[in-house]
């Protein structure tokens, strides 16, 4: 959180994060998603590699998923969000 902060503070065009969720508290994690979101509005944009696709797919508008080095999927946020098919094949999410 601590280098999130120091990386807004000179105040970047882009800001790049690699796993910010990892090990964060679910409310913390919340609280991290919600200003991730409202950066755009400030002239910030956010390129995040996040494992946890929860989190992920409410910052994104694109997302790339990854396998064995190589991209598989690249689509909008909304078509991942809205697909359990594309879900249950790229993230290994079962139908409940």
């Amino acid at each position: 959180m601590l280098a999130i902060g120091r990386a807004l503070m000179t105040n970047p065009k882009l800001l790049i994060l690699d796993e910010p969720s990892e090990g964060l508290a679910p409310k913390i994690v919340q609280d991290l998603i919600s200003v991730l979101c409202d950066l755009p509005a400030h002239g910030i944009q956010v390129f995040l590699i996040e494992q946890n696709w929860q989190a992920g797919i409410q910052v994104a508008e694109r997302v790339l998923i990854m396998e064995n080095g190589q991209i598989a999927l690249e689509t909008d946020a909304n078509t991942l969000r809205q697909s359990l098919d594309l879900q249950k094949q790229y993230l290994g999410i079962k139908a409940s």
